[in-house]
């Protein structure tokens, strides 16, 4: 077996607690559990071509903001879907991406979802499936002065709470107004393009060849990697999958600042942390130009790096994959 070095620089003390953070949320039991078990709640599988995706999802092409520059970021309303629902520990963007892949597990090309007839609550219970069931969160049992709110209860909260995130970006229409209690149980997913793009509210339906798409692997849905990667770190794999208005070199793929910033609505801070952090867990080759071995830029000058999907990398379960990762640079902190 050969011998690899990593003469990239150590994460900081400050960097090194937001791992030990994640990791701790990663690592808990219950956390594993539940996603392992998210899949399976599905009660089918992704056709063979993975998780497809219409282009507009992750691409803005009409209203950018000329002005935005790494200084300042595109407002949310000027962002592609993708990134205007990205947090830091919101559930929109996940629980977005879950209703796709829910849908075209059970759906043809063409068809509409009518979630309705897939039976679920928001809640649900160890005897009925509920939309809970399809997200992880750190989330445990807690009692508060003998008021019990279990796991399950808070994962329904954090639903509510991505639907409401979804519904102002325009992509589910509530049955009831607000403080009607069935609002959240018989929502209508829509076009992941969004209501502003296409102009009217339309539902969604799974994406035909002749439409524009991109696909990631089925792998990134079915082993976890989609409910263990952060928000950031998927939105640049959505952007890697599209491709919109990037070109090919040697294989890798070179996306251009202005592009990654106005039409994908990617800061650069976003992206300088979350490209590592996709190199660690082997799902994307990170190909440095202008820099030095520790990531300092020669000459003081920022030049746009070669990135490589690697497909096989979902093919490996993410929560011990990732787990690994972040333990073995936590091994390198100063």
């Amino acid at each position: 077996m050969p011998i690899t070095v990593d003469f990239s620089r150590a994460p900081t003390a400050k960097e090194s607690a937001k791992l030990d953070a994640r990791l701790h949320r990663l690592s808990r039991p219950e956390q594993l559990q539940r996603i392992e078990r998210i899949y399976e709640s599905m009660g089918a599988e992704l056709p063979a071509d993975g998780l497809i995706i219409r282009s507009g999802f992750s691409f803005r092409d009409e209203g950018i903001d000329q002005d935005a520059s790494d200084r300042s970021a595109p407002p949310r309303e000027l962002r592609p879907p993708a990134t205007r629902l990205m947090s830091s520990r919101g559930a929109a963007l996940r629980f977005e991406l879950t209703l796709l892949a829910l849908v075209q597990t059970k759906r043809k090309p063409g068809a509409r979802a009518k979630l309705v007839e897939f039976g679920f609550e928001v809640r649900g219970s160890s005897r009925t499936r509920g939309w809970a069931d399809l997200l992880a969160s750190d989330a445990s049992d807690s009692n508060r002065d003998g008021v019990l709110m279990t796991a399950r209860d808070k994962r329904a909260r954090s639903v509510r709470s991505a639907l409401l995130t979804l519904s102002n970006a325009g992509l589910v229409d509530f049955a009831e107004g607000p403080g009607k209690r069935a609002r959240y149980e018989r929502f209508v997913l829509l076009d992941e393009r969004g209501v502003e793009a296409l102009g009217e509210a339309e539902e969604y339906r799974v994406p035909t060849k002749a439409e524009p798409t991109f696909g990631l692997p089925s792998g990134f849905v079915a082993n976890g990697w989609l409910q263990v990667l952060e928000d950031s770190e998927i939105a640049i794999l959505l952007m890697l999958a599209c491709a919109r208005d990037a070109w090919s070199e040697n294989g890798a793929l070179v996306v251009p600042p202005d592009v990654r910033l106005r039409n994908y609505g990617i800061h650069r801070d976003v992206y300088s942390s979350a490209r590592k952090t996709l190199d660690w867990f082997g799902l994307l080759d990170v190909r440095e130009i202008g820099r030095h071995p520790d990531g300092r830029a020669e000459n003081g000058e920022q030049q746009t790096h070669r990135l490589s999907l690697l497909p096989a990398g979902f093919d490996a379960p993410a929560a011990t994959t990732v787990i690994a990762a972040l333990n073995s640079q936590l091994s390198r902190r100063r």
